[in-house]
Parts: structure tokens; sequence; C-alpha cells
């Protein structure tokens, strides 16, 4: 009887050579190889002034080089053995692929067949003030976040500062059973727990930093990104065209109660959008000689959880990397990042690494669908031995968030000129 892939993970997770999963992959752009690609950008250090956009380039950095077995663990080296350095961009940093993996996963729960245990505020109106709100207020009020969603998962400050639905502040909440108490006696020491309600922080961290004399934290298990090798730097240019004419740089305009006002003060047209606008020409892209994305799943931070049960915690590792590797699967359907960086994959590896062994032990894997399924029949094998999924709980923002929320809305939509005025 041939075993299955839940079979197969189960075995590697409770064997202590195997140090964790290597996932590799190769994308080209949509456009082909030669396209360049657009990074993210980033803020710039505060003493530099530079408006042009702000990449994560490192110039002098290892080239990744296939080995025997054709996965990219060597380094590129000149004839004398010296490595050859090159430019290396940032296409998707580690914390931007942890946070499309468990997005994708909150998101994909009617695919799954899974009910995901989750802290989730917002998306109703408190009762006592619902009434009367503008529609992009009310709007804004009704979004809601998930602990797969939110930056800081649950201890999360939207999480912390929100209030149960019958009123009551999440954190000062010194109940038996409260919200609060489940947050700060959920660790790495709970596993139970941890896995009952925040599964997701089990993959990919967590860090209650502050508001508690606890100071729980756990790294990730689930790491990957996405790099652009022998990065070439392009520069691009853009003028904005306007079809009626648009307007005399001589003119001024000004905005006041939602309306367009003119005089002799003000700003000029193009401030608020009239005109041909130019643009500066900046590098905003990369053609890459090679897009990597390496990632990876410690099981040797996945056994740093605690069980009471031994068959228990096998069970339970073995669906929290199966969560890991559905998640990578299914951000991986999507290769669209950005405007300027779609990306396809070509090449696709997965292997056990495993302690004195250089080489991975491949884990052939039919499809995202083979994945899913292996995840299913976990988490109903875990929830057999006594360890269930938890049901959501629901939260609404409490009076400051409503009034942070209501505050940006108003402040954005009174906005009429680039750069706001």
């Amino acid at each position: 009887m041939s075993k299955t892939l839940k079979d197969i993970v189960k075995e590697h997770v409770a064997d202590p050579a195997v140090a964790g999963l290597a996932l590799e992959t190769v994308h080209r752009p949509l456009g082909g190889s030669s396209a360049a690609v657009s990074p993210p950008t980033y803020s710039r250090p505060e003493e530099d002034r530079s408006k042009a956009p702000y990449h994560a380039v490192s110039d002098g950095a290892f080239i990744p080089a296939r080995d025997e077995s054709g996965w990219y663990s060597a380094i590129r080296r000149n004839a004398d053995g010296s490595p050859v350095l090159g430019p290396r961009v940032v296409l998707d940093s580690v914390g931007a692929q942890s946070g499309a993996s468990e997005t994708c996963l909150w998101h994909s729960q009617d695919r799954l067949g899974i009910s995901l245990p989750a802290l989730i505020v917002g998306g109703d109106s408190a009762p006592e003030d619902g009434a009367g709100l503008d529609a992009q207020v009310a709007a804004a009020l009704g979004v809601e976040v998930s602990t797969w969603e939110a930056a800081h998962r649950h201890n999360d400050a939207w999480v912390k500062f929100a209030e149960t639905m019958d009123g009551t502040p999440v954190w000062q909440d010194e109940s038996s059973g409260s919200v609060k108490e489940l947050i700060t006696t959920t660790s790495a020491r709970t596993g139970e727990q941890l896995y009952r309600y925040f599964p997701n922080a089990a993959v990919y961290g967590f860090w209650l930093s502050s508001g508690s004399a606890a100071r729980h934290k756990m790294p990730r298990a689930y790491s990957s990104e996405i790099v652009g090798y022998g990065a070439r730097a392009v520069k691009t240019g853009a003028t904005k065209l306007d079809p009626v004419g648009g307007a005399s740089e001589k003119s001024n305009v000004g905005f006041r109660n939602n309306e367009l006002t003119t005089g002799p003060k003000g700003k000029k047209p193009s401030a608020a959008g009239f005109g041909q606008v130019p643009r500066t020409v900046y590098v905003t892209q990369y053609a890459c000689e090679l897009i990597l994305q390496q990632a990876s799943i410690s099981l040797s931070v996945l056994r740093s959880i605690g069980f009471a049960d031994p068959a228990v915690k096998q069970s339970a590792l073995t669906t929290l990397t199966l969560l890991a590797l559905t998640g990578h699967a299914l951000a991986g359907e999507d290769g669209f990042l950005r405007t300027g960086c779609a990306l396809v994959p070509v090449e696709q590896r997965f292997g056990w690494v495993s302690r004195g062994s250089a080489t991975p032990e491949a884990l052939e894997i039919e499809s995202t669908d083979a994945v899913i399924e292996a995840l299913r029949e976990s988490v109903e094998e875990t929830a057999g031995l006594g360890l269930a999924l938890a049901e959501p709980i629901r939260l609404r923002y409490s009076a400051a968030e409503r009034q942070l929320i209501t505050e940006r809305v108003e402040i954005e939509r009174a906005k009429a000129f680039d750069g706001g005025e």
C-alpha cells in the first residue's frame, strides 16, 4: 500500500534527523526572461532627502549556482575558485511572503474545506452608534480584519484594543477565560492552545512585546524570499497627459468644503491633477539574470512547541507543516506581486533537508489540491486525537479605534492635492 502525502510528511516530522523542508522555485517575468520587473519600494533613512524610489539592492552579493542535484544551493565561482559577486534585488521580502501565504489560507477556507480559528475584529457597527454615519465612514468601519491578516497576528493592536461583542475592552478584561487571558497565556509551551486557536502564529511566528508581564515569542517556521540576481537597473519615465487641454500654470486653485476654487492665491493646477505632469526619470525596474524563490519550513522550530501527549504532538506538527506547505502552494498560484512585477514559475523543487546530507531528499507533490487533501486528512486525524481547531471569536472596534478610522477617512478625503494640503 502506497503512502499518502500526509503519511510521508508525518514520517519525516517524526524523524529528528530531518531539519526541515526546502522549497525552491525559479521564476520568469510574464513578459519574458529579458523583461524588467518592479521591486517593492521602501522608506529612505531620515537623513536621505532623495525623492527617488528606494529599493533593497545589494551590489556585492553571492550569485546562486546549481549543485550536482539541480538545486541552487551552490555559489557561482570564478576560474580561480573565488566567488562571483553581483547585484541582487529583493522582489518580495520574507515578511511580505509570509503575509501573502497566510492571507491565502484565510481566504481559501471554502477550497480547503476547513474552518480556521481566528480573532476577527470589525465588520459591523456598534449598536449604539451605528446609525447616522456617512457612507465612507460606514464602509471603513465595515471592514473586518482577522488574525491571519493583521501584521502581528493575535498580538496585533487592533485586537488588543478592540472590545468584545458585549462592549468589554479586550485588554482591560482580567476575567478567567477572557480573550486577553487567551492571548497572554498562549506560548510555545502551551502547544495545544497555540494549535487550537492560533495555528498561523505557530507557523509564521509571533511576539507579545508589550502590554503584558509575559513576553511570549516564537520565530517563523516558514520563511520565503524572492530575489532577482544579476540585477541591472532600468530607468523609466512617464508623463500624465490631459485630454481636455489642461490648465495654465499661471492659474491658482484651492479646495474648500469639497469644492474647487480659483483665485490669486493657491497652488498650481498640476498639484490638483490638472494639466500635463511630467515625472522625473528614476530607476524603477530591474532586468534580472535569475529570479529565484527560496523557502523553507523548519521542523526544528515546530518541534520546539510543547505538547502533553507525544502522539498528539506528532499529529499536530504534521498538520502545521502541511498548513505551511499549503499556504506556500496557494500563494504560488498567483505570480502577480505588483504593477510591473508579474512572475511565472518555470521550475519547482521540494526536498527534505537532513543533518549530514548535502542533497535534499525529493518530495514529489502532484498539485496544490493534493497538498490541500493531505492537510484536510491531518486536521481530521489531529481532531480525532482530541485536539480540534477552535471556532473563530468575533470582536468589534472600540470607540477609540472607531475614532481613529473615522479621522483617517475624514483626513484622506479632505486631500485635494497631491501629497495633501
